[in-house]
This record gives C-alpha cells, sequence and structure tokens, in this order.
C-alpha cells in the first residue's frame, strides 16, 4: 500500500472516483447480516455513506489519515456516525468479532507482498464470528489486463463548480515477473481560463491475483469459499471473461 499516494490525492478522490455498480450489492449482504458491518480500506467513504443512509450500522478502518478526514467531514455534513479506526488491515487489533467483514472495491491487491496479504487475511479471521462472513473483491486478471496498455490516457474530465475542470490521465503498466500493474496518475487542474493552476503525480500498484493463488491464501488463513461471483449482479464467476471475482467467505471449521 502505498500512504503517500492516497496522502497526495485524498482531496480529489471523490472528485474522479464516482463508481457506485457495487452499492447495491453491498446494500443487500450488509441488510443480510443483521449488525454491525466491518468495512477495511474504507476511504473516504464512497461505500460507507451509502450504507449508512440505508440503515447499517459501520466500523470502518483505513491506514491513510487524509481518507478519514475526509470520511469524517462527509459524516459530519450528513449528519451520520461511523466508528472509525485509523489501522493497516495487516495488523490491526479491534477487540470484537463481526458477523460481515467487507474488502471492496478490488483493494486488497493493493497489497502486493505475499506476507502482507496473508497478515493481512489472518487478522480477518480473527475478527471474524465463527458464523460471520468476510466478502473480497478482486480484478479478475486476464479481463484487467486488457485495460493495461501502457500508453497514456485521459481517464477523468470533471468540471469543477467554479467552471474549471480536473483532468486524470493514467499510465498502467504491467511487469509479468510479479504480476503487479503499476498505474502513474497525473491530475490537472484548470481554471475557468483553460489556465493550468495546479498539477500533482502520484503512483499505486497492484497486484493481479489469479484465482489459485488467492484460493491458497485463504485456505491458508482458516477461511474456506461460500461463493464466488464474477460481477455484482450474482453472476457465476468465468475465468475467461468475467470482470471482477466477489469472494464471500467464512471461517473453516477446525
Amino acid at each position: 500500500m502505498s500512504e503517500a499516494h492516497y496522502a497526495r490525492i485524498a482531496e480529489l478522490y471523490d472528485t474522479f472516483v464516482k463508481t457506485d455498480y457495487d452499492v447495491p450489492f453491498f446494500i443487500q449482504e450488509a441488510q443480510a447480516a443483521h449488525d454491525d458491518v466491518l468495512e477495511l480500506m474504507a476511504g473516504t467513504g464512497r461505500l460507507t455513506i451509502p450504507l449508512i443512509e440505508a440503515g447499517i450500522s459501520m466500523t470502518c478502518l483505513d491506514f491513510s489519515a487524509e481518507m478519514l478526514a475526509v470520511l469524517r467531514r462527509k459524516l459530519t455534513e450528513r449528519g451520520l456516525r461511523a466508528e472509525i479506526h485509523q489501522r493497516n488491515v495487516c495488523d490491526f487489533e479491534l477487540g470484537r468479532q463481526f458477523t460481515l467483514i467487507i474488502l471492496p472495491f478490488q483493494a486488497f491487491p493493493e497489497l502486493t507482498d505475499v506476507e502482507d496479504q496473508r497478515r493481512a487475511l489472518q487478522r480477518i479471521r480473527h475478527h471474524l464470528r465463527p458464523d460471520g462472513q468476510f466478502i473480497c473483491t478482486l480484478h479478475n486478471p486476464p479481463v484487467r489486463l486488457k485495460y493495461v496498455d501502457h500508453q497514456l490516457r485521459l481517464a477523468v474530465r470533471e468540471e469543477r463548480a467554479d467552471g474549471g475542470h480536473l483532468l486524470v490521465w493514467l499510465l498502467q503498466q504491467h511487469q509479468p515477473a510479479t504480476q503487479v500493474v503499476e498505474v502513474l496518475e497525473f491530475f490537472e487542474e484548470y481554471n475557468a481560463e483553460g489556465v493550468l493552476v495546479s498539477k500533482r503525480y502520484s503512483a499505486l500498484q497492484f497486484h493481479l491475483l489469479e484465482q489459485a493463488r488467492f484460493e491458497a491464501l485463504i485456505t491458508a488463513a482458516g477461511l474456506e469459499v461460500v461463493a464466488l461471483y464474477g460481477d455484482y449482479q450474482k453472476n457465476p464467476f468465468i475465468a475467461d471473461t468475467s470482470p471482477f471475482m466477489i469472494w464471500v467467505l467464512r471461517p473453516r471449521a477446525n
């Protein structure tokens, strides 16, 4: 994970990340849990806010102080509440267990070190009730790689309230030896006259975890598969074509 990356972009994040395709899925799963939900790598609350607005009690964890500051501000502005912890997903301890833990938005692969992946899954298993479930979403490597073309491309052109614009450029590069994708992000802010007033650069990496490799990790962590979906409509996972791997896991009985 890159603490520096999110520190640089926290105040811009909600401007260019407006994804909501997974919200109905997680609302349905969280409401079925009938309990407090632990959201890992919660960020600025892209998912947290609609879950709370749907009546779900949320406990949120993220390692980035800057991203959590945005989340706290949004909660205050909306008169909402959540329990928030600034912790690393690899070594957190909250002193209680949950019926449902979620790690959305394909964020787990940002743990590019295998040992970090193992540690995180062990901590998640530790925080799951015996009858609890953990939902972890991953990219499907062959489908995700279609968007990695080693070309600089304009990803977002967002008009600002003052008439200016935010432009986000992405350059994605794949390292086959490590199965790591590096995403170089370039942010340009222009005023209403089209004059560049701010520019910044940051980098993010994520690991393309294949199905068999992730299965080995969850088995080692004491977890087992309840379901594996290929999209947020709960269609079965198809290795060559599904956009995602949406894993529903539970503690394995000893």
